[in-house]
C-alpha cells in the first residue's frame, strides 16, 4: 500500500511538472478535468471528437486509475490528485477552454486568470434548480445544457439572482448517446433487479433508513440484486454501507457493483429501483425497461428551488414514465417487482416522444458540442 502511494505521488509530481512546463511553450486549446473515473463515459465522446482535430487537447484527472487507463491509450493525460497540486494546477491553468462536470466551480476550486473560458457539461438529465446547490453553475462561462428546460431554468436563475449571463448551448446529453450506441440491450436477466439509491446531504435518506429492508425483501424472493450505491454514499455513509456489505455479502444472489461504469449493471437488470438517482432516466431512455421509485424523501439541495419553478424534469419523468411505490409498501416490493417484470407493458413510443420533447440533438450531442468549440476556438 505504501509503495502504491509513493508511486502515485511520484506520478503526480511528474504530471504536474510536465503539465505546467508545456504552458510556457504553447497555450492549450482544450483541457478536460475529471474528478473520478466514474465520469469517463460522460465525456469520452466529446474528448475523442476534439482529439481528432489539429488542436492541443489534454485531460487532467484526480483519479490515478483513470490516468493509467488513458495513458495506455496514448492520450495526453496528467494525474493531479486531490490536494495541493490540484489547487496549484487550477490556479495557474492556461488554456482556451476548460471543460468539466464539477459543480460549484470557484466556491471550492478557484478559477485561473489564464483560462479564457470555463465550460460545464451535465452528468445527469435532472433539472438544475432542485438537486444542485444554489451556486452550482454561477461561475461558468459556457453551459452545455441537455435541453431547453435546463436552459430556461439557468436563465431564470440569472435574472432572479442578478447573475452574469452565461452562454448556454443546447447540445444534448452525451452519456445517453453513449449508452444508446454502445450498450447491449439483449442480455437482460428477468430475475435481476438493480437497486441504485441516490446520495443526499440529508441523513434521513432512503439509503440510511431503508436500504437493508429493500435488499432483504428482494433477496427473500430469490431475485438477483445488483446493489449499486452512489460513490458519495460510500464516502458519506460508510457505516451504513459497511453494515449492508457485512449482512448480505455471503448471499450468492447479492451483487455489489462499485465499478466506474454502470453500463453492465443496466444491461443485466430487468428492472431498476431507486429513490432519486439520475440513473433511472438513463436506464429508461436507453433500455426501455421499467423503473420503480420508492417514495421516501425528495432530494433537495436548494431550499429556494421553487423561486425558479416547483416543477422539475425528473418529476415529470417520474409521473409520466416511471412507477412509484409508497414507503409504507416496501415490504411488498418483491411482489410488485414480480408483477412488473411479468406483466408491465412498456410504451417505447411514449418514451421516444418524451425524449424528443425534452432533449436536444439525440444521438449527436458530442458532435454538436465539439463543432461549437472548434468554431469558436479563436
Amino acid at each position: 500500500m505504501l509503495t502504491q502511494k509513493i508511486k502515485s505521488f511520484v506520478i503526480m509530481l511528474g504530471s504536474c511538472f510536465k503539465f505546467l512546463s508545456f504552458q510556457f511553450k504553447k497555450k492549450r486549446d482544450f483541457v478536460f478535468f475529471s474528478e473520478s473515473h466514474n465520469y469517463k463515459l460522460n465525456y469520452i465522446d466529446l474528448l475523442n471528437n476534439l482529439n481528432k482535430k489539429p488542436y492541443v487537447t489534454s485531460l487532467i484527472t484526480s483519479d490515478i486509475y483513470e490516468y493509467f487507463d488513458f495513458k495506455k491509450n496514448n492520450y495526453d493525460v496528467y494525474y493531479i490528485g486531490k490536494g495541493f497540486f490540484r489547487t496549484l494546477i487550477f490556479n495557474f491553468l492556461s488554456c482556451k477552454y476548460m471543460i468539466m462536470t464539477m459543480t460549484d466551480l470557484g466556491n471550492n476550486l478557484k478559477k485561473s486568470l489564464f483560462c479564457e473560458k470555463y465550460v460545464y457539461f451535465f452528468h445527469c438529465m435532472h433539472s438544475t434548480h432542485k438537486i444542485y446547490t444554489p451556486k452550482a453553475f454561477d461561475n461558468y462561462d459556457i453551459i452545455f445544457s441537455v435541453g431547453a428546460f435546463q436552459t430556461e431554468e439557468i436563465k431564470k436563475n440569472e435574472i432572479i439572482n442578478n447573475l452574469k449571463k452565461k452562454d448556454i448551448y443546447e447540445t444534448g446529453y452525451f452519456y445517453l448517446d453513449y449508452l444508446i450506441k454502445n450498450s447491449n440491450k439483449l442480455i437482460a436477466d428477468k430475475n435481476c433487479i438493480l437497486f441504485a439509491p441516490s446520495w443526499n446531504y440529508d441523513e434521513d435518506s432512503l439509503f440510511n433508513k431503508h436500504a437493508e429492508t429493500i435488499i432483504s425483501n428482494l433477496l427473500s424472493s430469490g431475485f438477483n440484486v445488483i446493489f449499486r450505491p452512489h460513490p458519495e454514499i460510500i464516502k458519506r455513509n460508510k457505516k451504513q454501507y459497511d453494515n449492508i456489505l457485512n449482512k448480505f455479502r455471503i448471499n450468492k444472489n447479492f451483487i455489489l457493483d462499485v465499478s466506474p461504469s454502470n453500463v453492465q449493471a443496466m444491461e443485466k437488470a430487468s428492472l431498476l429501483i431507486t429513490d432519486n438517482s439520475a440513473i433511472s432516466i438513463e436506464y429508461s431512455f436507453a433500455f426501455y425497461r421499467p423503473v420503480i421509485f420508492v417514495d421516501y424523501k425528495e432530494k433537495i439541495h436548494n431550499k429556494n428551488y421553487q423561486s425558479i419553478s416547483s416543477s422539475t424534469f425528473e418529476n415529470k419523468f417520474k409521473k409520466e414514465i416511471a412507477l412509484s411505490v409508497p414507503i409504507k409498501d416496501i415490504n411488498k416490493l418483491n411482489f410488485i417487482c414480480e408483477n412488473t417484470i411479468k406483466n408491465y407493458k412498456f410504451d417505447n413510443h411514449k418514451i421516444d416522444i418524451f425524449k424528443k420533447n425534452f432533449l436536444s440533438n439525440i444521438s449527436k450531442s458530442s458532435e454538436i458540442a465539439a463543432q461549437f468549440l472548434v468554431n469558436n476556438n479563436n
